[in-house]
């Protein structure tokens, strides 16, 4: 393995690892929000396409 390639891999790495964990983060905030919201005041949608 050529020299200096091992710390660009680690960076990737942890690069990828925080990228995931902050989409995780930010489904799980997403879940949670849309449980508490009054689904009551939802209306249906219709697209203007047909």
């Amino acid at each position: 393995m050529p020299e200096g390639l091992a710390p660009i891999l680690i960076i990737i790495a942890v690069v990828v690892i925080y990228t995931i964990a902050k989409v995780a983060e930010h489904m799980r905030r997403s879940d949670k929000q849309w449980r508490e919201v009054d689904k009551s005041k939802l209306r249906e949608w219709t697209d203007d396409d047909d």
